[in-house]
């Protein structure tokens, strides 16, 4: 489900909820890997007998890109609901998630030097804020 549909569905506060959820989930995730990654180099023998040191080096690997990737989804989602975050007080009349979705279209373009703008983690959102009437564009 798309970012559109699933505030529309849940409404915004709900949807920034799951957001922080979601990223949360992950960065236990690569706090757990990198304990595991921790506890595997330490224990990591290789005059131990069998399959043991290369069980051991598995996991040391498997953790670590498990953590990373935790690590980068948990960036990205935050920095999502950051960005829709900061945005979603009416400047009016300063009504907090309290509004409707009108329109929306693709972020913009990439930077020409291929850097990402903070502004560009998502689709911008035309909304209308259903205490006051006001339209604002979110990025």
């Amino acid at each position: 489900m798309n970012l559109v549909e699933s505030i529309r569905k849940r409404g915004f506060k709900k949807w920034y909820e799951r957001q922080l959820i979601e990223s949360h989930l992950y960065l236990v995730t690569c706090f757990l890997c990198m304990i595991l990654v921790a506890a595997c180099a330490e224990q990591l023998n290789f005059r131990a007998p069998g399959a043991t040191p290369v069980i051991m080096i598995a996991l040391v690997i498997g953790g670590g890109l498990l953590g990373l990737y935790s690590w980068r989804r948990y960036k990205a989602i935050m920095t999502v609901a950051e960005v829709y975050g900061d945005h979603s007080t009416c400047a009016q009349c300063g009504a907090y998630a309290k509004f409707e979705v009108l329109d929306w279209g693709d972020p913009p373009p990439l930077a020409p030097s291929g850097a990402v703008p903070a502004a560009a983690a998502g689709p911008w959102l035309k909304v209308r804020c259903r205490k006051c009437g006001n339209l604002w564009t979110m990025p």
